[in-house]
């Protein structure tokens, strides 16, 4: 066992090492710099500013001065807002993100398993062709239409729900519902695909034999084992939820991370832009390792050390 958490713990270490690299030097390649959307500036100024934050050192210098930065958690200054630090505005952005995220991931998981689940036991009637039709929908319309959709009927022509704005937990409800709605899609046809194949086997033959009750057997024996692949694609849907969806933050006007991370980008704002990044991957790392653990838990036939 400790020599599959030290190999899936240098794994991981050496991923975020390597998406570091490379989004530093990306940022670096980028034609032009974060003050030359500033205008007018005297030469002098400009070069000032450099000095300060150490952009006119060479590369190299400037990478090992990030790196030995980064493991003492400081991720760097803004270049845009002057005294605000990176871990600020992840900070205060994350909690907003991480509330919508929460609550799309609920929807999200109760929707998608409830509905795959049903679709599997009604197959081939009329709850699983609706179903089926609702999910194949939920894939094939972008999330930002869906938006639209939530904006003008419940918004706008019934007067429901706020249209923009973090205002009451009222403004949770369209977002989470646009974030919620493709993930639900996907996990309604894995969850139904992974049911139709476990009802076949032979075990649940041989509980329905021995009289169990279909709750049982449903949901004491078939549903945990078809939730396997479920879990497999939660890890990377989870992180997203979390992190929060750059589009659908911008429509909303949520303030949450997504939005910071598409405005770091439109004001060249390179600490932002790789601190929410790398902030990112160590969120998508660490889920994906937990993901490991709970195979184990759902079934034990799945040996984590090898």
């Amino acid at each position: 066992m400790f020599n599959y958490f030290f190999k899936r713990l240098c794994s991981s270490l050496l991923t975020l090492f390597i998406i570091i690299t490379v989004t530093f030097l990306l940022m670096h390649a980028v034609p032009g710099g974060p003050f030359t959307r500033e205008k007018n500036i005297p030469e002098i100024i400009q070069t000032n500013i450099e000095n300060h934050y150490h952009l006119n050192d060479p590369l190299g210098k400037q990478y090992v001065n990030y790196l030995l930065h980064l493991v003492q958690g400081d991720l760097g200054p803004s270049y845009r807002y002057h005294g605000v630090s990176v871990n600020e505005i992840i900070g205060e952005n994350f909690s907003v993100s991480a509330q919508l995220g929460f609550i799309a991931a609920l929807i999200m998981l109760v929707l998608g398993i409830t509905a795959g689940t049903l679709s599997a036991l009604y197959y081939n009637r009329w709850p699983d062709h609706l179903l089926g039709l609702l999910s194949t929908l939920g894939l094939a319309i972008p999330n930002f239409v869906i938006s639209i959709l939530l904006i003008y009927f419940l918004g706008v022509k019934l007067n429901w729900l706020p249209t923009s704005r973090w205002i009451s937990w009222q403004s949770t409800i369209m977002p989470a519902l646009a974030l919620a709605a493709y993930g639900s899609a996907y996990i309604t046809r894995l969850t139904r695909s992974s049911m139709l194949e476990i009802l076949s086997k032979d075990y649940i033959r041989t509980c329905k034999a021995y009289g169990l009750t279909t709750y049982s057997v449903i949901y004491k024996h078939a549903l945990k084992n078809a939730l396997i692949p479920v879990v497999t694609c939660l890890g990377p849907m989870l992180a997203g939820l979390l992190t929060g969806s750059f589009v659908i933050e911008n429509i909303f006007a949520v303030p949450g991370l997504g939005q910071a991370f598409v405005l770091s980008i439109s004001n060249r704002d390179y600490p932002v832009i790789m601190g929410i990044t790398i902030f990112y991957a160590t969120l998508l790392i660490f889920l994906n390792f937990l993901i490991d653990i709970i195979y184990g838990m759902l079934d034990p036939r799945i040996r984590m050390m090898k």
